[in-house]
């Protein structure tokens, strides 16, 4: 799959949407940030609710640009009756990633724990000891070292196979039949060999981003659904779906 093709193809499913999917990505902007805003005037609760709910709402916005590809019905508050009325099926497939994910996640924790370890060993041989105990330092200063290139690869590893699951919420809303196991694997199948594709199509967007910023983050509004966009598009090459037929309008018939 080449990224250009996939741009262009984003940016002809959005001809004459580029409007509204703007003001779709604002509805989503505002509403996010609203209800992240009160809840977190309330202690410890409110940041757990809002993670609990911030998923399947942004479930519910990618579904909306996948509709919005596929020349469906959507209006601007769709993303939030998506979300919740899918609120266990996404957390179901949330936790099936989780569990893909078990090693990466275990190695990261380990070697956060031995870097940590080893540098405030190093720190406190050095306050305590002096220099009378340098082999003392070093072996602590060697451990902080192993932890921490440990930890950058960790990391990388986590990345790496996170890109494996990132269609899961593609799958799903196309496959509502399926369990949050078989979605999972579903993505890790279709994913396999086209991880770097996914990262290419990625980084393509960076120079509009960068444009974006310039605009004190207006242009956001726009380059969010060409992206959404052109990673559904990505998504539907890689799962065999059609192309979506160009809605047909409806010119009304005049009576002479």
């Amino acid at each position: 799959m080449v990224s250009s093709e996939l741009r262009a193809e984003a940016r002809t499913s959005l001809k004459g949407k580029w409007s509204k999917a703007a003001l779709l990505t604002l509805c989503y902007g505002v509403i996010m940030f609203v209800i992240e805003w009160l809840l977190a005037f309330i202690p410890v609760v409110g940041p757990i609710v809002s993670l609990v709910i911030s998923l399947p709402i942004s479930f519910g916005i990618l579904v909306t640009f996948m509709k919005l590809r596929r020349n469906e019905d959507v209006s601007y508050t769709d993303f939030l009756s998506t979300g919740f009325s899918n609120f266990g099926k996404v957390w179901s497939v949330f936790g099936n990633m989780v569990l893909k994910m078990i090693v990466p996640i275990v190695l990261i924790i380990v070697f956060m724990v031995v870097m940590v370890f080893g540098l405030g060993g190093s720190i406190s041989s050095l306050a305590v000891l002096g220099n009378s105990y340098s082999g003392v330092t070093t072996g602590f200063g060697g451990l902080a070292i192993v932890g921490m290139i440990g930890y950058i690869a960790s990391l990388i590893y986590a990345v790496v196979k996170g890109y494996l699951y990132s269609l899961s919420y593609y799958i799903l809303y196309d496959n509502q039949d399926k369990s949050g196991k078989e979605i999972v694997e579903e993505s890790e199948r279709l994913m396999k060999g086209n991880r770097w594709s996914f990262v290419w199509l990625s980084l393509t967007f960076i120079g509009w981003a960068i444009l974006s910023a310039f605009t004190f983050y207006i242009g956001f509004l726009w380059l969010t659904p060409y992206m959404m966009v052109a990673f559904v598009c990505f998504y539907e090459a890689l799962a065999g779906k059609p192309a979506a037929a160009p809605k047909e309008e409806t010119n009304p018939v005049v009576e002479e």
